[in-house]
């Protein structure tokens, strides 16, 4: 379950989505960000490069909670939780 999030200099090094008003543009690894979400990079890989993801142009940032380290995480599952 993916959830979207506004700060993104926690994300560094978790892959995402990278989405343009709504639609998916690009999932990658944030390489790094501004302090203040203003912009991030997202690493090259073999079929894109590095590149800057800006939010004055309407990029948003998607992410599986369980990949992000911003002490927000959460795990749903289907069974309890085992008493050891």
């Amino acid at each position: 379950m993916l959830r979207q999030y506004i700060h993104w200099r926690w994300l560094i090094g978790t892959t995402v989505q990278i989405r343009q008003h709504g639609q998916l543009i690009r999932i990658g690894t944030i390489d790094d960000a501004m302090a203040d979400s203003t912009a991030l990079w997202i690493a090259g890989d073999a079929v894109q490069p590095r590149t800057m993801y800006e939010a004055a142009l309407g990029i948003e940032v998607w992410a599986d909670p369980e990949e992000a380290e911003d002490g927000l995480c959460y795990r749903m599952t289907s069974t309890a939780p085992s008493h050891n």
